[in-house]
This record gives C-alpha cells, sequence and structure tokens, in this order.
C-alpha cells in the first residue's frame, strides 16, 4: 500500500512538473512583446526542492517526534498516588524533511509611459511523502482545525476565513500573488500601490531594520539557502509605498501597509517550532484592520552612507499567553467537570502533556517557566480553582500538583494558548563607510556597515504566559562588514562577509532571555549580558561562472552552530542544480536551552534543488 501510494505521487509530480516545464518552454519565446497595443515582460521558474534528512531524530516538537513516546515515566501526585505513564504516541523515522514542487510567474506592463502593473504568481506544492500523525492512531480528538491530520499550508486565525488576501491555500499546496501592484515613475518620485513587500535590510540570518514585514515560514522555516536573505520568506501585505530622490544624495522612502503577521509553520508539519501539546488560538482577526506605517531616509556621501527609520507597527511575531480551552471535555470518572475545564487553558486529550516531567522539559525548550507557568493557569483562571488547583512555590510542588491533574485525565492534558499582536515604535540609525587601501590589499573596498534599532517598551512572551506580558526597552546592533576579495588569477573575485549581531532583552527568534536556562529539573535562570551571534560567509563563483560555492556559519556565543555550506552548477541560463547542507549543532557547549539553534538541532539536511528559469 505504502510503495504504491508514493508511486502514485511520484507520478503525479513528474506529469505537473512535465506539463509546466512544457508550458514555459512554449512562452520562452514570447518573454516581451505587446498585447493590445501594450508592452509587456514575462519570466517565470519552476523549481522541484528536496531536503533529505541526515539525522536520527525527529522533530520533537511534533507528536510523532515527542521525546516521551513509548518511555515510561513515574508520576508521583500530591495526595501520595504513584504510578507509571507511558505516552501513546507513535514514534516516526522520517528520511524527508521537505519535499516541494513550485512555480513563479512574473509580469510587468507597460500601461503609460509612467505607469505599470507588476504581477508574480507564485504556486507551491508540497506530494507530502512523510510519515505523517495520525490522530486516530492515538484516539485523539483535539479540538481545532489544524491538530488532526497534518495541514501543511493554511493559516488559521480564528474568525478569519481568508487572512493573507491574495492567498489561496490547503492541506498540500498554495497559490498566491506576494506581487500585484500598480508602479508609477515620474523623475525623482516612485509610487507603489497594492500587494508587495518591502526589503529594508540585506543580511544573512539578521534582521535589524528589516521591520516592515513578517515572514512566512511555512516552507523551509529559516533553514533555506542563506545567501538568499529572506528574499522568499517577507510577507506580502496590501499598501502603498512611495521614494523620492530628494537630490544626488538624499532618498526618501516611506510606506502604509495593511498589518500581516508572521506565518508559522503548523503543528507537525515538519519544521514545527510549537510544542504539539498546545493549542494555538491566533487572534490575528481583531488585528485584520490595523496599518503599519514608516519613513526611511537613506544618504550617500561618496565613501560614507547613513539612514534613520522611524516606524510604527504591530509586531508580527505576536505574543503569546494561557486562553480558555472552550472544550467541553470530562475528566474521566468526574462527570460534568468538562464545562469547568472549559473555563480553563486545558483540554483532556491524548496529544497533551502526560506528566510533570513531560511538562518541564518542554517548558524549558520552549523557553518558558513550568512552575510559574502553572500558576499563571491557575491564578488568571478562578475555574481552576473549582478543579482543586492551587499556586504553588517551588518546582517540586508544581510537579506533585501537575501529576496528580495528569493521573486525573485517564491520557494528557493539551494547554490552549492565544496568539496576540501588540503595536510598538521602531527607531534605528545606520551609518556604512567603504574603506580606500592599497589596490588588492584585504582592506581596499571593504563596505562596514553599522545599524542599530530601538524599541521602546516592547511586548514579549512572559516566560509564565501570563496575560501579563513582558514590558522592556530593547537595543538590537549588527556589524557588517563585506568585501569582493581576489585570491587568484584563475579565478573570480571571493565575496566575503563577517557579521555581529547583539540583542538586549531577546534571542535571534525573539524569545524573551528571562526564558533561558531551564532544564527537567530546574525554572529558568535567564542571563544577562543580551544574546550575541556571529556570521561568516564566503560566495566562490568560478571560471565562467558554471560553477559556485558558498559557506555560511551562524554561531550563537551560548553554544549553537548552523553550518552551511553549498553548490550550485549552472550550465546555461534556463537550469540550475543546488545543494546545501545544513548541519545544526545546539550544544557545543552550556545548556542547549540557553542558545537559538538548540530549536533546530534535529534539522541535519541534505537540500537538492533542480530549477528551470524561463
Amino acid at each position: 500500500m505504502r510503495s504504491r501510494h508514493l508511486q502514485t505521487v511520484t507520478q503525479r509530480c513528474m506529469l505537473l512538473a512535465l506539463s509546466l516545464v512544457a508550458g514555459a518552454a512554449q512562452a520562452q519565446s514570447a518573454n516581451t512583446g505587446q498585447w493590445y497595443g501594450v508592452d509587456y515582460t514575462f519570466s517565470g521558474n519552476l523549481r522541484l526542492d528536496q531536503a533529505l534528512s541526515t539525522s536520527d531524530t525527529e522533530n520533537p516538537f511534533n507528536q510523532r517526534g515527542n521525546l516521551f513516546n513509548g518511555v515510561p515515566v513515574e508520576r508521583n501526585s500530591v495526595i501520595g498516588v504513584q504510578d507509571t505513564a507511558t505516552r501513546n504516541g507513535v514514534p516516526a523515522d522520517n528520511d524527508l524533511n521537505l519535499q516541494l514542487l513550485r512555480g513563479e510567474l512574473n509580469a510587468k506592463f507597460g500601461l503609460t509611459s509612467s505607469l505599470a502593473l507588476v504581477a508574480k504568481l507564485r504556486g507551491v506544492w508540497d506530494p507530502t511523502r512523510y510519515q505523517e500523525f495520525d490522530p486516530g492512531a492515538v484516539d485523539s480528538v483535539a479540538a481545532g482545525r489544524l491538530y488532526g491530520r497534518p495541514n501543511y499550508f493554511d493559516y488559521d486565525a480564528e474568525g478569519q476565513a481568508h487572512p493573507n488576501p491574495l492567498e489561496w491555500s490547503g492541506r498540500e499546496g498554495m497559490v498566491d500573488l506576494p506581487a500585484l501592484f500598480f508602479e508609477y515613475n515620474r523623475g525623482p518620485l516612485n509610487l507603489r500601490a497594492g500587494n508587495q513587500q518591502i526589503a529594508w535590510g540585506q543580511a544573512i540570518f539578521f534582521r535589524v531594520l528589516d521591520v516592515a514585514n513578517g515572514l512566512d515560514l511555512r516552507r523551509h522555516s529559516a533553514l533555506d539557502l542563506a545567501p538568499e536573505e529572506f528574499s522568499d520568506k517577507r510577507v506580502p501585505a496590501l499598501g502603498l509605498r512611495g521614494s523620492l530622490q530628494i537630490n544626488d544624495q538624499w532618498l526618501l522612502d516611506s510606506f502604509v501597509q495593511k498589518f500581516q503577521p508572521t506565518v508559522q509553520s503548523n503543528p507537525n508539519t515538519p519544521y514545527n517550532a510549537i510544542a504539539s501539546q498546545f493549542t494555538v488560538h491566533d487572534q490575528f482577526g481583531a488585528y485584520d484592520s490595523k496599518f503599519n506605517a514608516g519613513l526611511r531616509l537613506k544618504g550617500d556621501f561618496g565613501p560614507v552612507g547613513v539612514q534613520a527609520i522611524a516606524v510604527r507597527r504591530y509586531n508580527p511575531d505576536g505574543v503569546y499567553r494561557w486562553t480558555e480551552s472552550g472544550v467541553n471535555r470530562d475528566l474521566p470518572g468526574a462527570p460534568g467537570s468538562g464545562a469547568v475545564l472549559a473555563q480553563t487553558p486545558f483540554e483532556v486529550d491524548s496529544t497533551g502533556v502526560w506528566s510533570a516531567e513531560e511538562w518541564f522539559t518542554y517548558a524549558a525548550m520552549s523557553r518558558l517557566d513550568g512552575t510559574q507557568g502553572l500558576n499563571s493557569a491557575v491564578n488568571e483562571f478562578p475555574a481552576a480553582a473549582l478543579l482543586g488547583a492551587f499556586p504553588v512555590a517551588t518546582r517540586d510542588q508544581a510537579a506533585q500538583e501537575l501529576d496528580l491533574f495528569f493521573q486525573l485525565s485517564g491520557s494528557g492534558l493539551r494547554g490552549h494558548l492565544a496568539r496576540e499582536y501588540v503595536r510598538e515604535t521602531n527607531l534605528g540609525a545606520g551609518a556604512s563607510y567603504v574603506v580606500s587601501a592599497s589596490p588588492g590589499s584585504l582592506l581596499d573596498q571593504l563596505i562596514i556597515n553599522v545599524e542599530t534599532l530601538y524599541t521602546p517598551d516592547r511586548a514579549f512572551t512572559n516566560p509564565s504566559l501570563s496575560r501579563d506580558y513582558l514590558r522592556q526597552d530593547e537595543w538590537t546592533t549588527a556589524l557588517v562588514m563585506e568585501k569582493y576579495q581576489r585570491f587568484a588569477e584563475s579565478l573570480p573575485a571571493t565575496y566575503l562577509v563577517a557579521q555581529w549581531l547583539h540583542k538586549t532583552r531577546s534571542d535571534l527568534f525573539g524569545r524573551s532571555l528571562e526564558g533561558m536556562g531551564g532544564d527537567p529539573d530546574r525554572t529558568p535562570t535567564g542571563y544577562s549580558g543580551g544574546f550575541d551571534a556571529v556570521v561568516l560567509a564566503l560566495q566562490q563563483p568560478f571560471a565562467n561562472l558554471i560553477w559556485r560555492a558558498d559557506l555560511a556559519l551562524l554561531y550563537d556565543t551560548k553554544g549553537g552552530l548552523l553550518a552551511q555550506p553549498a553548490l550550485r552548477w549552472k550550465p546555461n541560463t534556463e537550469f540550475t542544480v543546488e545543494a546545501f547542507y545544513n548541519y545544526v549543532n545546539g550544544s557545543l557547549h552550556g545548556n542547549p536551552n540557553n542558545n537559538t539553534l538548540s530549536t533546530f538541532s534535529y534539522a541535519d539536511e541534505l537540500t537538492l534543488r533542480l530549477g528551470y528559469q524561463f
């Protein structure tokens, strides 16, 4: 059965790819022309992406990768009852982390000498050749559209049937228009009105002044090819953008856009980063009519460049807190308890947490405080007291109370979280300098760029998941040095990059540093001094530009490393073959729950891309 299914899916992939390539080949001869008197240009690409896992571990945030599946765990409740629980999850052993067939069509129609219509159509399909989570195999009836059979592309926001305008998605694929806007050019003025992406940053792995758009993490999360610098990740939004070249030195850029949040990978999909024992209620419906706005002023004075930005926006990453589950399902042997439980953040289901040990393990992995998380769930939801829940003073007391309720559940308890969005002000500045030195030396034409962003009173998810979010001023600063250096006459110049990032209150993914440093036996201690990361990268093209080698290294100074070597072969203008490897080590030194990259420690993988451009 399994082999026949794989054969059918493979045939569907090949037929779709061949039909698209055939259509593209026919269109290639008409890349420019006129249509009813309107000038147009046309281009596109097709690409097959496949990421092969080289790790023997599954994503631990998914049901089939849960660290406690099949593991007997002792539970000791506050009333002295002891038992052993074995989570009934079915482990998976996937060879594939990703398989996507994707295509893009780009068009520009010159309506007048000053006005054009720009459009990009994108389609993505995943044949879902994975060992997927099956809720029936573990007797799960968890509430929520995304918590049964895995759904790879739908973005589920409460009260919103269509949260992303100009996007149509389903379980296995999506079609969207990341660009559909009118562009008006007259002299120094450029205006764009419609659905568009805005890139205010060009750094590998880091985003400092690039605050206009959130990120779409549904396809390859943050593990795509590093030199692409989020070009395929920014979430488009309806809006108006205007730029004015004031004179030879100064450029003013501004935008007003509909707010669109970052789109996370869905539960039980390959790169999901939120523990699937928890249900997220995305509250974007309450923010669907909100807008972001920003200004950027850039100055160019020969070797010196300066810029400043001011942005008022809703942080697209969102913040999380406990919320009522709304699920009326009784504790076994306690008729009527479901109505009370529905007014707490919990739901009885086998896909939830089964033991205090699992609770504290996943709290630490999620950069949360397991003890204070229990207290918030008790103190902020009066119905919890009706079930006998009470606040605690220590980690051991919390473990005993938790084990009691896990015993009473008969299987597990799912937690329910609300995702909300908070308005903030971003004030940033940057300066760059091009060094002049002896021609051919390492310093000659070195570009030094410094960017810093100040966000007063930024909201962070409280490690206790309290509705009282953390409010702290944050500084984000990056130093970027880059240049082209020729090491041999027979080779084109090598592109070299060195970067440093410092954040005072959160890590690379925006998680509060106060939630760092926990483990199954200890609540988080956090750390002071801020978050630091370093990037080293190079890009070496070879003769005739047919081959190119890349290397990108991201080091979290608390003990995490992402190493990404890559090789590209482009024998002609139409075909491209790329291969890159992601090596992720989140435990080089220290507590893994202190560094960013341990979240993706399972994701050692080889990614292959076969592309056709027309």
